[in-house]
């Protein structure tokens, strides 16, 4: 398919201080880039074809069911959507508007423990129907991250004048892992000292893969990010919800941005290990953070 997706700004929030404004994305987040991977990456294994009847199905909180439903809306595919209760109504009516079937697996499944085992009940029940997207086991998911968004920030620290000396610290709360994982593997291709430090959300503790219940939807989603485990991490931050409401707030004031509560929560955990002097000529250190999607897209 042609290729019509212009980069996502980097945006200097302070000081040496990057933000990757993915909700600026056509497909409205960063998932947008990772649905686009998985489809294409079906359709080259011979796996599904546009048009045909084999139909997709993956669970998502719904930033990827967004960026599937436009997928599966240009390519003439059928789209089955296995959603969590709690996650945000308005993208669920998004995405069912761009076309997908939207699962609410506590009105459907109200017995399934998770969404994978809802996906694998209705995959049972109609064998050979659905083709299993599964963004939480295709490594078309971090490469996507590593191709798409790692090499487009790479880009544009270089061309900012980061040269190979600077300490780059990716500061992100973790799904999948994908984004970390993706975007840490482009940026050690140049730059020497690479750290990633996860965002810890209330009620949850990355070292011992503790995952409780919060409000931050698309971080500690109930299990270990699989591609990015918490050992790897190079740090730790957790954030309170007063900070995120803060961080928002400040977001807003500040720069005029309306965006969810992970992209919140991702630069209150910014604010709280950005080191003195962060983005001065003598430092050689910049943070780098996401705006993952919008704050419209939560009620």
């Amino acid at each position: 398919m042609s290729d019509t997706v212009l980069p996502t700004p980097l945006f200097e929030a302070l000081p040496g201080v990057f933000l990757k404004c993915e909700f600026l994305h056509p497909g409205r987040s960063h998932k947008a880039r990772v649905a686009r991977a998985l489809i294409d990456d079906a359709e080259r294994r011979g796996l599904v074809e546009p048009g045909g009847s084999t139909a997709l199905i993956e669970r998502t909180g719904g930033n990827l069911g967004i960026g599937l439903a436009i997928e599966a809306r240009i390519r003439g595919y059928e789209l089955v959507l296995i959603t969590d209760p709690g996650y945000s109504k308005t993208k669920k009516r998004l995405a069912a508007r761009l076309g997908a079937t939207v699962v609410d697996r506590g009105v459907s499944f109200p017995d399934c423990e998770d969404n994978e085992a809802a996906v694998q009940r209705m995959m049972r029940s109609e064998p050979g129907r659905y083709h299993y997207l599964n963004q939480f086991g295709n490594h078309a998911n971090p490469t996507a991250h590593e191709r798409g968004t790692g090499a487009e920030i790479l880009a544009q620290l270089i061309g900012r004048g980061y040269g190979r000396d600077t300490t780059v610290s990716i500061v992100s709360g973790l799904g999948t892992g994908a984004t970390a994982r993706g975007v840490s593997s482009t940026l050690r291709q140049w730059f020497e000292r690479v750290r990633v430090i996860g965002v810890e959300p209330p009620n949850c503790d990355l070292k011992t893969d503790v995952h409780g219940s919060h409000g931050l939807q698309g971080f500690s989603v109930g299990q270990p990010a699989p591609f990015f485990p918490s050992g790897e991490l190079d740090g730790i931050v957790p954030v309170t919800d007063e900070e995120v409401t803060a961080a928002e707030r400040t977001l807003s004031a500040t720069h005029r941005l309306f965006v969810g509560p992970s992209s919140c929560a991702n630069f209150a955990a910014v604010l709280k290990v950005r080191p003195p002097g962060t983005g001065s000529p003598s430092s050689r250190g910049v943070c780098v953070s996401f705006l993952f999607d919008r704050g419209e897209d939560y009620e």
